[in-house]
């Protein structure tokens, strides 16, 4: 039976300003990629730390399992769902196993002791991220390629169903964004789900089973997923000259 993360009824913004986005109603399922697009500004990365309970919900509530991850302990909630910010850089000179290992944290916190499991976790988790060669290198003398193949490992490590990113290939060149949506691909067909924000419309068609598209945030609207579906149903240059405020013909040289 697969693991699934569930919106219901989803109103997201922050201190009780403006609704970010609302009316989302949205089903992920494990051993699926589902990536959110959109412009600048529409909310992907406001969502990605709702569903993983980063932020509460203005209105609805999400599930992973049938459990409202809002009412979950931290440590609980970790075993569900595992965030990765955007990374620019880290100026702590950890080595790889070191910061990898922190993954375990949510299971025995900062202070607990490290068992074999969560040592086999580690390992598990440098291997499956290509990083055996590295493992006692310091990360501040990684590449920014690398330093974001550590990050994800330890995600990988803290055994979370689902993973959220938020632009994974962010700052990449195109080689290094490949290599990382393709090791996030090997974690999905594993068993996990994987919810991850792009602006690369190129690497969503590649990798996506599913793309959310967003519409713009205005001072007199709040955002929506405007379109839901395969790549292909979904990024069009119909729906793509509307969300990005483009001419038809601009489309597919500009944006795909």
């Amino acid at each position: 039976m697969s693991n699934f993360l569930e919106l219901r009824g989803l109103s997201i913004g922050y201190d009780n300003k403006k609704e970010v986005l609302s009316g989302i109603d949205l089903k992920v399922s494990s051993g699926e990629i589902l990536v959110l697009a959109g412009p600048n500004g529409s909310g992907k990365t406001t969502l990605l730390k709702t569903m993983g309970g980063l932020l509460q919900p203005l209105e609805g509530k999400v599930y992973i399992n049938g459990r409202d991850i809002g009412s979950l302990k931290p440590g609980d909630r970790a075993a569900l769902s595992a965030f990765l910010f955007q990374v620019r850089e880290s100026p702590w000179p950890f080595t790889v196993r070191e910061t990898v290992s922190q993954g375990s944290f949510a299971r025995r916190g900062w202070l607990g002791r490290e068992k074999e499991s969560d040592r086999e976790a580690v390992n598990m988790a440098i291997e499956k991220a290509g990083l055996g060669d590295y493992s006692e290198r310091r990360i501040t003398e990684l590449s920014g390629g690398e330093l974001q193949r550590v990050f994800i490992a330890r995600c990988i490590a803290q055994g979370a169903l689902f993973l959220l990113l938020d632009e994974p290939g962010n700052n990449l060149d195109p080689k290094y964004a490949f290599i990382i949506l393709t090791l996030l691909s090997d974690l999905v067909k594993e068993g996990r789900g994987a919810i991850i924000s792009l602006h690369d419309l190129r690497l969503a068609s590649r990798f996506a089973n599913r793309v959310a598209l967003l519409s713009p945030v205005s001072k007199e609207k709040s955002g929506s997923i405007c379109a839901l579906g395969t790549p292909e149903e979904v990024l069009t240059e119909e729906n793509l000259s509307k969300v990005f405020d483009l001419k038809k013909e601009l489309v597919r040289e500009l944006v795909l």
